[in-house]
């Protein structure tokens, strides 16, 4: 297997009983890449994602991670390997600070020392992604009183915080108003190259404005990829995706 690619899914499937989810599904990503997976409610990207990520162990099929499989690993294996994941729906502690929040990511969950002085958990790196995602003015607010928009660039923080070579976003701006997806897409936007993203993301101009390729899924199997001008263009995936909206 190839040491080019940061992710390879050489042909995973999975089934739940007689719902076939994936099917045969391919993907490649280099090093420092940018790229979206779209696809219509219940193609399969979640799925994937929980594949990738270990939540999910394929029915058949194989994933590699900067040439090393990783398809028996599990979840937490796979973190500490450096790969990282957002989810649709932000999972952080409300009931206390955005420093406690970045502090507990960056100790994984090693809570004894971290209770004892959150003040001073943050190393210069942490403070400077905190600064990066806007999140210094609100460093010692509670998480219960952050805006929608303020949350979402929290759990990115929490995820960066964890230095991952292999980022995946799982619906980023769900829920974000407007100005706040202008904001979060340049704060993706910002991310450094040595991070590989990967991204589900249902604002089309968000995953074309985004992503340097972009992978479509549909009915559990992979059916297009391309650049984002490509598959703007793309007559079939217009018919199953993007609608009148986008022709």
């Amino acid at each position: 297997m190839s040491e080019e690619q940061a992710l390879n899914v050489a042909g995973v499937a999975k089934s739940f009983g007689s719902l076939v989810v994936a099917s045969d599904v391919h993907l490649s990503v280099a090093p420092g890449e940018r790229r979206g997976l779209i696809g219509v409610n219940g193609a399969g990207k979640t799925t994937l994602f929980n594949m990738i990520a270990g939540e999910l162990r394929p029915d058949r099929g194989d994933i590699y991670f900067f040439g090393e499989r990783i398809t028996a690993d599990s979840v937490v294996r796979r973190t500490l390997k450096g790969l990282g994941r957002t989810y649709q729906v932000s999972t952080l502690v409300p009931a206390v600070s955005v420093r406690a929040n970045l502090a507990l990511a960056r100790g994984n969950g090693r809570l004894p020392s971290l209770w004892r002085s959150w003040r001073n958990a943050l190393d210069d790196a942490l403070m400077e992604t905190a600064d990066q995602l806007g999140l210094t003015p609100v460093l010692d607010d509670p998480v219960s009183e952050l805006s929608h928009g303020t949350l979402r660039q929290l759990e990115l923080a929490m995820v960066l915080a964890r230095r991952p070579r292999l980022l995946l976003l799982d619906e980023p701006a769900a829920g974000l108003s407007r100005a706040e997806r202008q904001g979060f897409t340049e704060v993706i936007r910002g991310l450094p190259r040595d991070v590989t993203m990967v991204m589900i993301e249902h604002d089309m101009d968000m995953v074309l404005d985004l992503s340097e390729r972009i992978s479509v899924l549909h009915g559990g199997s992979m059916f297009a990829e391309g650049t984002p001008e490509e598959i703007a263009a793309h007559e079939g995936v217009k018919d199953i995706y993007l609608g009148r909206a986008h022709e």
